[in-house]
């Protein structure tokens, strides 16, 4: 170690083990990533190394990369690294968007040894001849928090970013990442040779609470003029913070963070906020109120979950459940965050649902049982850019050479060919890649820097709306453009709980001119903005709670024996499940049936709820049309209907084929507005539309391209688990998970929860007319009948589509009668009974010789209409009657479309039965 180093360590602290283990691997020229929780010495793990390695060997600058996600950390980074630099003299500086130019030319003149970058910034420099020599001296790249990049389009284009690097540089690779539940995919993706880790495991102390109120909270209540269950859990929250000196207090949302510090402050609390809307000013004032004990606590978001410094905090307090383990380590691992210290951290509950979700995730965290991150694939969007990037750094290069060079990245490794030509196609017909065919090299065209420079940030830019009552001539509040871009005039959405009519679009003013409409069921639901997605495991963990709650109160004490909670709060929990009926669990899904609305509990998480509940909104739009609306819980799906569902029907869609989960999803999904919203930035960042372009219905525009393979690829990481789904579709078809179907004239205690919950709406709207005909015909020839004959009774259960190739012998195997019937199973059983008591010389009551006169019909109609006749006995209400008048009048597709009004009128108008 080299004596300057050693000189500034002693000044500082000793080396601790993790420290010491990661100064060797570095020091021997390995590819490393370091994972530790919070507060473990990581930075200087990662640091010292490339310190020493500097002096020993006196590289020239930039020596070393520091890429940081964000900004904040940046200035933290900034300060506590060139304390480093300082002491052994070596330069540090930082350069991002908010650089100044003096600084920047700077750095093209003196270049400092290490420079702290964000992702973003690489893309910059490697395209700057001022800046490219002083890279090629680069031997080392520290990528910090690794984790907050992996799953996600920028650190897709940081690994394309650095092969970009690695082709004028050698240099190794250094990740810092909080625990992980897959490490060695990590690993494979920062190209690690080795991981290290501390033996020493850190400790967490997590207690979680289901505040239930006293009579001490009416006064608060009615001090701040909110409900009395908001009162108890701010007397409890304060509780907590006055048995500490520093605190940091977590919420799930930036609007809920303000909400929650505006009610403190009214209360006359010593509080602030903090989160990524405020400005840097903001932010920095609160931190350093914090440090200098001027404030009690801070009201944050994921914002801090990241090292900024802010001294020691004594306690986190998580205000509603985190919803991911990781999320709460990160989290409450701020508090005595020092290797080898017990983090302490609390859980404030407010309701059931949300308690029983609080305990699994505080005990898998206390076991150490963290998620998957799921790593970002193929980005074909990005790779348009990557390319560009390329060609304006070599002028003229071989398809081959690109294309190998994007393969060397992690997250291309399984890029094809076909994929590449798609993405060529369009940045050629966008005219900002040229081809010459006689030297078999690319080119860039006029306008590739402008859209290169243009979409350096793979975040959309957010834009929103004024929304104007132009009855009070009062603006009533804003709209995303994601949700404004599907609207057009006369159509009608829902802003704080009350309808609007679109009255008028000025798209240069971004003003929605609207009045309020009375129709609530017409509306389109408003994006509500996304909530962190609960995780498959975390919510079967959860469902197998609520069993063991149900079953033996003790065992469910001994299953969360590693966290604390309070047994007479966890005894409320199991009361409420009692009355809780369907009742989901990790081995039940309960159909609940309201008047407007249908509740699937199901225990499966945010994206796994989200995948089955667009299958079944898929088979629902086709039978009933463009009435229903789908929300997708950690715990339920929820349904707005116009009417009460049969839970007997939808149950049956759950044992549809499985296999055609995904395609099903897909063809659905694109009529979204958020899918739409992602198609419009995949095709802006591939260079396919200018970034001030307004298309509404850009998914007919680039349908059967490589954008709409993009699009789905972005929905399906961050929305839909595909894989999750068909297991459990597969579970309920072996009779692993059981159904349990409902009518209800008012929603049970748990409906009632995730009807109320807030979150996003993925898709509101039909499918394609023909889309809708084809599933709907699928669903038919998939429909179980009755073959039966009305001479003997002989019968057979089959599907649908097996009696097309029957037609041609059609008489029965019995008696050789052709007077051969489709019937449902009731009425064949009905049919049968009738023929025993004829035969019998028995009085037949008029319920069977309905049925027997109902069966002669059918059977007279398949002799007419042949096969058309067996297509309308096997809808879902259609009797003979019915399909006597529809098939006098309609063929072909229109017969399909005159029996699905059929099959609408009849669920519109009859009695519901549950099982």
């Amino acid at each position: 170690m080299h004596e300057l180093l050693m000189k500034a360590i002693s000044e500082r602290f000793q080396l601790n083990e993790l420290q010491l283990r990661a100064f060797d691997e570095v020091s021997r020229g390995r590819n490393v990533l370091i994972i530790a929780p919070t507060g473990s010495g990581k930075t200087e793990s990662a640091f010292l190394p490339v310190i020493n390695e500097i002096l020993e060997r006196n590289l020239e600058p930039i020596s070393a990369l520091y890429i940081a996600p964000i900004k904040a950390l940046n200035r933290d980074l900034l300060e506590r690294l060139r304390w480093w630099g300082d002491r052994v003299g070596l330069s540090v500086e930082v350069r991002h968007g908010d650089t100044s130019q003096y600084a920047k030319a700077r750095q093209v003149r003196n270049p400092p040894h290490v420079l702290i970058i964000t992702p973003e910034t690489l893309g910059i420099l490697m395209t700057m001849k001022s800046m490219r020599k002083h890279l090629g001296n680069v031997k080392f790249v520290i990528i910090d928090e690794i984790v907050e990049l992996v799953d996600n389009k920028r650190g897709v284009q940081l690994s394309l970013a650095l092969e970009r690097l690695s082709k004028i540089a050698s240099f190794q690779r250094i990740g810092l990442s909080a625990t992980v539940g897959n490490e060695e995919e990590v690993r494979e993706w920062l190209k690690g040779h080795v991981t290290v880790k501390p033996s020493l495991k850190k400790e967490y102390r997590i207690k979680v609470l289901f505040p239930q109120p006293d009579e001490r909270d009416g006064d608060l209540a009615k001090q701040l003029k909110i409900s009395l269950e908001v009162a108890t859990r701010l007397r409890i929250l304060w509780e907590i913070l006055e048995r500490y000196e520093r605190a940091l207090v977590f919420t799930n949302t930036r609007q809920f963070a303000e909400i929650l510090a505006h009610r403190l402050k009214a209360w006359g609390k010593a509080v602030e906020v903090h989160h990524g809307s405020l400005s840097k000013e903001a932010r920095i004032q609160a931190e350093k109120a914090l440090k200098e004990g001027k404030i009690k606590a801070l009201i944050c978001t994921s914002s801090m979950e990241l090292g900024i410094d802010i001294g020691d905090v004594d306690v986190v307090v998580q205000y509603m459940s985190p919803r991911q383990v990781n999320r709460l380590i990160q989290r409450v691992g701020r508090s005595k965050h020092r290797l080898g210290e017990v983090s302490e951290g609390y859980i404030i509950a407010t309701n059931v649902e949300d308690y029983l979700e609080s305990l699994i995730i505080a005990k898998r965290a206390v076991k150490g049982k963290l998620e998957k991150i799921h790593i970002y694939e193929n980005a074909l969007d990005v790779l348009a850019h990557f390319i560009v990037g390329l060609l304006m750094e070599y002028r003229h290069l071989g398809k081959r050479e690109i294309y190998e060079t994007a393969r060397m990245a992690y997250p291309y490794r399984n890029l094809t060919w076909e994929e590449f030509e798609g993405v060529l196609n369009v940045l050629r017909n966008s005219y900002l890649v040229g081809y010459d065919e006689e030297k078999d090299v690319l080119y860039l065209k006029r306008g590739s820097f402008k859209y290169y420079y243009e979409n350096l940030s793979t975040i959309p830019d957010e834009v929103s709306y004024r929304v104007l009552n132009i009855s009070s001539n009062h603006i009533i509040g804003r709209l995303d453009e994601s949700f404004v871009m599907d609207l057009e005039e006369g159509m009608e959405f829902i802003m704080h709980g009350r309808s609007w009519i679109v009255l008028g679009i000025d798209e240069d003013a971004r003003l929605l001119k609207v009045r309020e409409s009375k129709s609530l069921e017409s509306a389109i639901p408003s994006w509500e903005g996304e909530m962190i997605p609960v995780p498959f495991e975390v919510a079967l963990e959860v469902g197998r709670l609520k069993r063991e709650l149900i079953f033996n109160f003790e065992m469910a004490k001994r299953f969360l024996q590693d966290v604390e909670f309070m047994e007479n709060e966890l005894k409320i929990a199991e009361r409420i499940l009692r009355k809780q009926d369907p009742l989901g669990t990790d081995r039940d899904v309960g159909i609940e049936s309201l008047s407007k609305a249908l509740v699937i509990h199901a225990d499966f998480g945010n994206r796994a709820n989200e995948a089955l509940g667009r299958f079944i909104w898929a088979f629902l739009s086709s039978r009933y049309g463009k009435v229903f609306t789908m929300k997708a819980q950690a715990h339920a799906i929820v349904f707005k209907t116009p009417f009460q569902l049969n839970p007997r029907e939808v149950k049956g869609y759950f044992f549809q084929d499985g296999r055609a989960l995904e395609y099903i999803i897909s063809r659905g999904i694109r009529d979204s507005n958020v899918y739409r919203w992602r198609m419009l930035n995949v095709a802006k960042r591939i260079g396919a539309l200018r970034r001030e372009a307004k298309i509404r219905r850009v998914d007919r525009l680039f349908s059967g391209t490589v954008i709409e393979k993009e699009t789905l690829n972005e929905v399906f990481h961050d929305k839909v688990d595909v894989e999750e789904a068909s297991k459990v579709l597969e579970d309920i078809q072996r009779g692993m998970i059981r159904i349990k179907g409902r009518i209800a004239g008012e929603a049970s205690p748990l409906a009632r929860i995730n009807m109320s919950v807030g979150g996003e709406f993925l898709v509101s709207g039909g499918l394609e007319r023909d889309e809708i005909l084809e599933l709907f015909k699928r669903r038919i020839l998939d429909t179980d009948v009755v073959l039966i004959c009305t001479n003997c009774g002989w019968k057979s259960q089959t599907k649908t589509s097996r009696l097309k190739n029957r037609l041609k012998e059609w008489k029965c195997p019995k008696c050789g009668s052709l007077m051969l019937a489709v019937a449902h199973p009731i009425d064949s059983e009905i049919f049968i009974k009738y023929l025993k008591k004829m035969k019998r010389g028995e009085k037949i009551d008029k319920e069977e010789e309905k049925a027997y006169r109902k069966l002669l019909k059918a059977s007279d109609l398949i002799q007419t209409y042949g096969w058309d006749a067996i297509l309308a006995l096997a809808s879902y209400g259609v009797g003979p009657d019915t399909a006597a008048r529809i098939l006098g009048q309609y063929k072909g597709e229109a017969l399909l479309v005159a029996l699905l009004e059929a099959e609408r009128t009849f669920i519109k108008n009859r009695k519901f039965w549950s099982d």
